[in-house]
């Protein structure tokens, strides 16, 4: 039996080997780039464990531990000083990884038929074409789910505060995103601009007045960070964990709360939505506030969180 994703696994442990190596070339690596290469070590040891896992749930949860620390790993590398010739590479395989985990992380798990229930096949005459063998019925639930029911925007915003239940995170949306594989890379050494299709939509143009709501984060909350495919927090936002969820697009002055009695004010908008009485999700409902010019001061406060506890990835 084993995990069915083994070899995407391997592909991407191979990849992350890559990046590794970029980081190690040279002897004097900063400190740093040091945590940022502990932290791929750590991925490529959870993909081992996936590509080896003896079960689906297994293999699942080890992917979604790569997927977390590569999420937090890519966010930090925006932010490095120090000069190093595998930087942009690093970025690269980190971000060619991404794009191969993430739709593991909404495969339905297939149970794998056993060897004793296909039919064996027929034997043929030697001048005769081989016979093909008759079709297996799988016993799994088909591999489509049910679309996520669309939020009602008409409800009006409560002004009740926002839930912040201390239990795990699923860095997923409530409908499976479509994956882009990262463009190719440049021949030459010079970073590639952030593709447009990384990138968060205009913000809306605010209708009247902004709703101010407040995000407390902390070490255990469902409300946490979440970054996309660039890996820069400031294309990325908050996603507030609450039943009480607002209209898409809805613009926001949000206050948001961190450990140590740190805060900062930002405006944003609600870029999805995670509806509460979507039966079929398994993910926290909420909603998705997307940054709108973060101050480098709230982004240094993001970067100084994050590098203690990974972001949701979301594809934005």
């Amino acid at each position: 039996m084993g995990y069915s994703s083994a070899n995407e696994a391997r592909q991407a442990r191979e990849a992350l080997g890559k990046a590794l190596e970029a980081l190690q070339q040279d002897a004097d690596i900063p400190k740093e780039v040091l945590g940022i290469a502990q932290n791929i070590a750590r991925s490529v040891g959870a993909l081992f464990e996936a590509e080896y896992a003896s079960t689906e749930v297994d293999g699942k949860t080890c992917i979604k531990s790569a997927l977390g620390t590569l999420s937090q790993t890519l966010a930090l590398l925006q932010d490095v000083k120090s000069e190093h010739a595998g930087i942009q590479t690093a970025t690269e395989s980190i971000a060619d990884v991404i794009s191969i985990l993430f739709p593991l992380t909404n495969k339905p798990s297939v149970r794998p038929e056993s060897a004793s229930s296909a039919a064996p096949p027929r034997t043929a005459p030697p001048s005769a074409p081989p016979a093909s063998k008759p079709p297996v019925r799988s016993s799994a639930p088909p591999s489509s789910r049910p679309p996520a029911s669309v939020p009602a925007t008409s409800k009006p915003p409560s002004t009740r505060p926002p839930s912040n239940r201390p239990q795990s995170i699923v860095p997923a949306s409530s409908r499976p995103p479509s994956i882009r594989p990262p463009s190719a890379r440049p021949a030459s050494g010079v970073p590639a601009p952030i593709p447009t299709s990384m990138l968060p939509p205009p913000a809306p143009i605010p209708s009247g007045e902004r709703y101010r709501i407040e995000a407390n984060l902390g070490a255990t909350t469902q409300s946490n960070f979440y970054v996309g495919f660039s890996g820069e927090i400031a294309h990325g936002g908050v996603f507030l964990a609450t039943y009480e969820t607002l209209p898409k697009d809805t613009s926001v002055t949000m206050l948001v709360t961190l450990p140590g009695g740190f805060e900062f004010e930002c405006d944003g908008y609600v870029r999805f939505v995670r509806d509460p009485l979507d039966f079929a999700s398994e993910s926290e409902p909420g909603i998705g506030i997307q940054f709108e010019g973060l101050s480098d001061d709230a982004r240094d406060l993001v970067l100084r969180f994050i590098s203690k506890r990974p972001p949701i990835f979301y594809d934005v």
